[in-house]
């Protein structure tokens, strides 16, 4: 017997999970650095929310002036408490931006909408070192990561931020050497630092992995020197371009590491 499988006109999809729109209330926010802002988020559709590894992210939807059609914008989850129904997620400010200037200002009670968990960082049982570079968009993906690292592991850090203040505490079970690198007052996606300093990194042992994401030229630089000039295998890196310069809604998320 022939099954007809084509879905009928007007019978709408179901919304896959990760689509669908979930109401999430401000809980607390915490200027954490001078240019990292907090935001706890509440809701009772956290119950369910499968938050499985490190650096799952998920599409923020904030209200917008003149109530036009919000636009979704990829953020990592920090930290999620699933007892509390609550998540972490940082904004880096940047003065523009609909999601940074929602950020600067919420207050609780404010409400957002989020779609997701996506993507995240599976890291290998057996990996025992890690080359983890980033500018601060890529910070809350990489603390969410040095967090879930266990002990006996070893990763060498290199962060591209604002200024000194920027710099985090993060804890971490791991071996973690940390090298700040700050602008002060040059323009993101304009200095070389972040990319020399991955690229002078040793990569000390046979299973160490490079985890990056930045500015999306650097990113390209770096996956070319990767696999071209050091010969490592694609299966051992992630990388991600999390913004451009020049555009100000890059979407190169979906390869998110």
């Amino acid at each position: 017997m022939h099954m007809h499988t084509a879905s009928s006109p007007g019978v709408s999809r179901p919304i896959p999970p990760e689509r669908r729109l979930r109401v999430a209330e401000v809980r607390k926010t915490q200027r954490i650095t001078p240019h990292m802002q907090r935001i706890t988020l509440a809701s009772a559709a956290f119950i369910d929310f499968p938050v499985r590894r490190p650096a799952q992210w998920v599409k923020l939807f904030v209200p917008t002036p003149d109530n036009e059609k919000p636009s979704g914008r990829a953020y990592t989850i920090r930290e999620f408490r699933e007892g509390l129904c609550e998540m972490d997620v940082d904004f880096v400010l940047h003065g523009d931006g609909p999601c940074s200037t929602w950020a600067e200002a919420a207050r609780p009670g404010d409400v957002a909408q989020i779609a997701g968990p996506r993507a995240g960082f599976q890291p290998d049982p057996d990996l025992s070192h890690l080359l983890i570079g980033g500018d601060e968009t890529a910070l809350p993906a990489i603390g969410s990561i040095l967090e879930a690292l266990p002990a006996g592991a070893s990763a060498d850090v290199f962060v591209e931020i604002p200024e000194d203040a920027d710099a985090q505490l993060i804890s971490t079970r791991a071996d973690v050497e940390f090298t700040w690198l700050p602008r002060n007052g040059s323009e993101p996606g304009t200095t070389t630092a972040l990319a020399e300093a991955m690229m002078a990194a040793s990569l000390p042992q046979e299973n160490s992995f490079v985890w990056f994401a930045a500015e999306a030229g650097v990113v390209r630089t770096l996956r070319r020197h990767f696999l071209l000039d050091r010969g490592l295998e694609r299966s051992r890196m992630a990388m991600a371009g999390y913004w451009k310069k020049g555009e100000t809604d890059f979407r190169d998320r979906e390869d998110t590491p």
